[in-house]
């Protein structure tokens, strides 16, 4: 019957939508096909063929545009696994940016739902960067003004490129953001403290720290007292104190961050999946006629801490 095979069918994506057809008026029925996924519900006796006509044809709109929406997000995933691949120093960078992003997250005791917009985030955050050559982002030397103007536009098309996707009025801001400083002096709009996005702020973190951390093309990864020193220094000007505090915790208490963790495989810390994104080097590199150390915080003229 009706009933059965919508029990049987609920959850499989690849369904198109269903409307039920009764021979009588039962509202019990009614309810309890709309429960197991029917699309809409219409009695036989009471139904016109144009109305009917006009339910299948928004149902099979729906179910279309669902699924270009499904095919949108498979495009943009894989193009931040892309952004990633440009650069082999960045490798596993998407999925230690998911796990600590989470990882503070769930410290904060955020919801599953926000854990899933972080773990999103950290895939997505620098997929803007699919379109900087990979002469800038793999630069051994400092940029010029005009490649650091090209680097600071990757947060707006990165923000556009997922306009696609069914969360990205969520997830955008992430994006856009998570170069901004709690100081101001980040872009790509300058907002200061709590007008940067709380998410974003959490993402700006963990990006940075796994920057300093990392290997790079024009140098090796800082130790890991170093990385938290300059994490120390930036909170309350670079990023947000009481979120860069959290991490500075699970640092200390759980081992984040030191080369162990760095080898294990997805699975740690929850399973989170495998993820993409990526801080390129340029990130950190020294800004125009500057040539001391390279840190995730330089300023001018860049104006803040690619």
């Amino acid at each position: 019957d009706g009933l059965g095979f919508l029990r049987r069918m609920k959850g499989n994506a690849a369904i198109p939508p269903v409307i039920m057809l009764t021979g009588g008026g039962d509202e019990r029925v009614a309810t309890e096909a709309m429960r197991w996924g029917a699309y809409d519900y219409f009695p036989k006796n009471s139904i016109s063929s144009e109305i009917l006509g006009q339910a299948i044809h928004q149902a099979l709109e729906k179910f279309r545009l669902a699924d270009q929406l499904e095919d949108a997000e498979q495009v943009i995933f894989a193009l931040a696994a892309a952004v990633e691949a440009k650069d082999p120093t960045t490798q596993d960078h998407l999925q230690r940016m998911q796990r600590y992003a989470v990882q503070i997250g769930q410290a904060l005791g955020l919801d599953k739902h926000q854990l899933m917009l972080l773990r999103y985030g950290g895939i997505l955050h620098d997929i803007g960067k699919i379109g900087v050559s990979e002469a800038i982002l793999c630069k051994p030397g400092p940029l010029t003004e005009v490649e650091w103007e090209e680097i600071r536009q990757h947060p707006i098309i990165g923000e556009r490129m997922c306009a696609p996707l069914k969360f990205s009025h969520e997830v955008g801001p992430i994006i856009r953001h998570h170069h901004e400083r709690w100081d101001g002096k980040g872009y790509p709009d300058l907002l200061s403290g709590e007008e940067i996005p709380f998410l974003a702020r959490v993402v700006s973190v963990v990006d940075a720290f796994d920057a300093m951390s990392s290997d790079r093309s024009y140098r090796k990864a800082l130790p890991l007292d170093e990385t938290v020193r300059q994490l120390s220094d930036g909170a309350g000007t670079q990023w947000d104190a009481d979120i860069t505090q959290v991490f500075l915790d699970l640092l200390r208490s759980q081992g984040l961050g030191d080369r162990g963790d760095r080898q294990r495989g997805p699975g740690r810390h929850g399973g989170e999946d495998r993820t993409g994104g990526s801080k390129a080097p340029h990130e950190e590199h020294s800004a125009p006629g500057h040539h001391g150390p390279a840190r995730a915080s330089a300023e001018k003229p860049a104006r803040a801490g690619e």
